[in-house]
């Protein structure tokens, strides 16, 4: 399919930073589809190969796919700084942000309010926090996604951890099994698969809601294009 590719700028509401995203879609989008947002891990930006990866699957399937560089990473990193510690709340905070963006000024190619957040590791972070909390997000995927950040090697002031802590946001709700999918790999090394039990136990989710693979690593290697069926599979909800 023939895939374009168009550069945004979202501007913050509160300050002046502007976030550098890109939206993908082919000539055969629908004029109004849903909106898939991903949400890169830690250091990564929308140009990175496992964003971009995803970005041109789920536009070849019909979405529109908008990724974003956060604060101190990719574009943004290189406009204003890349003191990514002094920022994390921020960072997590404006998802809000990019979805008011895509409803005032993408109104007009989005399918009835219908808005994905498809996101990894600190991504995944972003999504089941403030994510979770913003029901303008009507369908959440996350792939080895922290439960608490009181577990990473960098410790964070404890002001800073209840902003970006899962936990601290989530809640067991009737929906959930409709809303959220989550993803993880027993061998992951960097998020301790232990996590994916926690998001489990909280939620409530049904087995057919968490998917576990026995190797694949933080990276999912070998699995991304399983991934994305089930994706494509679980998206049905919307």
């Amino acid at each position: 399919m023939d895939l374009k590719v168009k550069n945004i700028n979202i501007p913050g509401k509160s300050d002046n930073v502007s976030l550098r995203g890109s939206i993908y879609y082919t000539l055969n989008t629908k004029h109004e589809a849903p909106f898939v947002v991903i949400l890169p891990g830690f250091l990564e930006h929308r140009t990175s190969g496992f964003v971009k990866y995803y970005a041109k699957k789920f536009a070849n399937a019909g979405y529109y796919t908008l990724s974003y560089d956060y604060r101190a990473h990719g574009e943004t990193k290189t406009r204003y700084g890349s003191k990514w510690n002094k920022i994390l709340p921020l960072i997590f905070s404006d998802i809000h942000v990019v979805l008011e963006w895509i409803l005032e000024f993408q109104s007009s190619k989005l399918l009835t309010d219908k808005i994905v957040l498809f996101s990894r590791s600190l991504g995944g972070g972003i999504a089941l926090s403030h994510g979770f909390i913003d029901e303008r997000a009507k369908i959440l995927i996350a792939l080895s996604p922290r439960y608490d950040y009181h577990t990473t090697n960098v410790k964070f002031q404890e002001e800073v951890v209840k902003k970006i802590s899962p936990h601290y946001f989530l809640r067991r709700d009737s929906m959930n099994n409709e809303r959220i999918l989550i993803a993880h790999c027993r061998d992951d090394d960097r998020i301790p698969f232990q996590n994916l039990n926690q998001f489990k136990d909280h939620l409530g989710l049904i087995d057919e809601n968490v998917i576990i693979f026995e190797s694949g690593g933080h990276s999912f290697k070998g699995h991304r294009e399983e991934i994305f069926k089930y994706s494509l599979e679980f998206l049905k909800k919307l």
